[in-house]
């Protein structure tokens, strides 16, 4: 499959469009090298961490990239921040076990940003683990070699895509592309994805299997809409007494005061438990509404037990089906895109 992509690919890598992005690719790759270098980093400023995540292609939803700088600090600190990415980059300790100490240890950077600084870091070694990688690599047929339907990976799985990323370089290389590193694959990738399948495939659209979606994925999508819209959007939050809710988006409105939407993410479990946290936060005077986030089938279920439930919860109730969530928050990463390439919005860091 490589081989046949190959071609598709080929068309792009002769192209203005792949020329802008060599040039733009340089550009990231100086940056990274020189605020990244081993003794630099131990004296990391807010400025550079700043110029670090603007230069993601991973935040680009986020059009205020200030507030996402403020909230990462805020949640980490500065010293712990350095520390941590010193170790990730240099630290003496298998490379799985770095990767998985600091996912587990900084809040605000999901596997998408940290991997495309790795990749921006060396490219050589590291490969960057996003959702179009992660459908292309589907297409690829890489679905029995890698888990392709998880978010979130550990050090293990990444050295895994890592060691399939540079045999899809070596099929490029054979392919006459030059030598590529991980970098040039994920452009690969991203054409991959952008073309679809090689073969017309109708209107049949293949059903998702019941809870198959991450949910910390579809969490931080829902998050990003929100930030998207305007809202403050936060994650893991504590809305009401004894109720913790995945996402809530915030707003301000004059002098009226707060109002706020309470999204909870069901992939399995109790769905009476998922109901009994979305009546208490629906208690709460700013909520105006409860929004329950699943498929299709699972959100027939919590219907059905929301039945005979009092009309002041229902009537708050909202359900928002994942297959929805995705394609929103595609369609905004790619209005942010094209919003960004205009020079609309700009940062202190760009």
């Amino acid at each position: 499959m490589i081989r046949e992509y190959s071609r598709v690919f080929g068309r792009y890598v002769g192209s203005e469009e792949y020329e802008r992005d060599l040039e733009e690719r340089k550009r990231r790759e100086a940056l990274f090298s020189e605020v990244l270098a081993e003794e630099r980093i131990k004296r990391l400023s807010e400025f550079e961490l700043g110029e670090i995540i603007s230069g993601l292609w991973a935040t680009r939803v986020w059009t205020n990239k200030d507030y996402l700088l403020q909230r990462i600090i805020s949640d980490n600190g500065m010293e712990k921040i350095r520390k941590e990415l010193f170790n990730l980059l240099y630290g003496g300790a298998p490379f799985e076990e770095r990767f998985d100490r600091f996912m587990g240890s900084i809040k605000g950077l999901g596997p998408a940003s940290v991997t495309e600084l790795l990749c921006l870091f060396n490219p050589r070694e590291y490969g960057i683990w996003n959702d179009k990688a992660r459908k292309a690599l589907g297409l690829l047929g890489f679905d029995d070699e890698l888990p392709l339907g998880k978010y979130r990976i550990s050090g293990e799985e990444y050295g895994r895509f890592n060691s399939v990323a540079k045999e899809i370089a070596a099929e490029l290389r054979s392919e006459g592309f030059g030598d590529p590193d991980l970098l040039f694959v994920d452009y690969f990738l991203y054409e991959v994805w952008r073309h679809g399948p090689l073969e017309p495939v109708g209107e049949t659209v293949v059903p998702r299997n019941v809870g198959e979606f991450d949910h910390n994925e579809i969490r931080d999508h829902v998050r990003d809409i929100g930030l998207w819209l305007g809202f403050d959007a936060e994650t893991e939050k504590l809305i009401a007494p004894g109720s913790r809710v995945d996402v809530v988006w915030r707003a301000r409105i004059g002098n009226l005061g707060t109002v706020a939407y309470v999204f909870e993410i069901h992939r399995n479990g109790s769905i009476k438990s998922l109901i009994l946290n979305l009546q208490k936060a629906s208690r709460s005077s700013v909520v105006q509404k409860v929004i329950a986030v699943s498929d299709g089938e699972q959100l027939a279920k919590i219907r059905r037990e929301v039945e005979g439930l009092p009309e002041n919860f229902v009537r708050k109730l909202v359900f928002w089906d994942v297959a929805e969530v995705e394609r929103t928050y595609e369609k905004l990463s790619e209005v942010a895109g094209v919003i960004q390439g205009l020079g609309l919005i700009s940062s202190e860091f760009e």
